[in-house]
């Protein structure tokens, strides 16, 4: 019997300020939260925080992915490059109070972790989108995360839900420009562990198209994430929970 709903995103899987869909899911469910969203998170940190989360069971817990837009870079940042600690003042607040680095395994520090903050090109970032930023490279790095997270919890027998912040064939948010899809690897993503309109905006697209409220540019309010469970997850979370499938 599932119990344990964990989940991985960004600010809209895991907000200081307001409840997200994956506050309502579990609570609409009786599910046991266990949210290790963390607010500017790209794709990489996403999955490498799955593969380091062993401590999800297969028969007790559901697993929940919104990923993010796929122009955000995860920056590693530790004393073999002391420079890069000098950009956590451009880290997002993770706990809400103050910049922080984070290491893949939800550990917070000053010495050694992620700087995530989104797409915004910050400090050091600031060169590596001006001199070193691609497309096509960013949006294929982007599929094979998503690629790699869905192997490992499919290896591992593992119930899981995804979403999309923004289209899956198109998942650019600050940084756009042109690429072709190479579609020997979008073909490896399976799309029926999606829920929610993937191919035609995802979330965030979704709320704008519908004119649902935001507390700021770049949140949909609580009000919107509820819409959001119950047009796009209520039905899959019942057949889940309800007739023991993985999607």
């Amino acid at each position: 019997m599932i119990s344990n709903l964990y989940t991985f995103g960004c600010s809209l899987t895991k907000d200081t300020f307001q409840d997200t869909w994956a506050d309502i899911l579990a609570e609409k469910f009786s599910l046991k939260l266990r949210n290790r969203a963390e607010r500017g998170a790209g794709a990489d940190f996403i999955s490498k925080r799955v593969l380091t989360s062993t401590d999800i069971t297969s028969d007790d817990s559901l697993v929940a992915i919104m990923w993010p837009c796929a122009d955000r870079f995860d920056l590693w940042a530790d004393q073999t490059v002391p420079h890069l600690l000098d950009d956590q003042i451009y880290a997002s607040w993770v706990d809400g109070n103050r910049p922080a680095l984070i290491d893949m395994h939800g550990h917070r520090g000053q010495y050694q972790g992620y700087i995530l903050n989104g797409s915004i090109p910050r400090g050091y970032k600031h060169k590596w989108y001006k001199f070193f930023y691609s497309p096509y490279q960013a949006v294929h790095d982007w599929y094979t995360r998503i690629i790699q997270t869905q192997l490992v919890l499919q290896s591992r027998k593992q119930r899981v839900i995804m979403m999309t912040a923004f289209a899956l064939d198109n998942p650019l948010h600050c940084h756009v420009g042109e690429f072709n899809i190479d579609h020997t690897i979008f073909a490896q993503i399976d799309q029926n562990l999606f829920v929610g309109p993937c191919l035609a905006g995802g979330f965030q697209s979704w709320c704008v198209s519908n004119n649902l409220g935001f507390t700021d540019p770049h949140h949909p309010n609580s009000a919107a994430h509820a819409m959001w469970v119950d047009k796009f997850m209520f039905d899959r979370m019942q057949k889940i929970l309800y007739t023991n499938t993985c999607n």
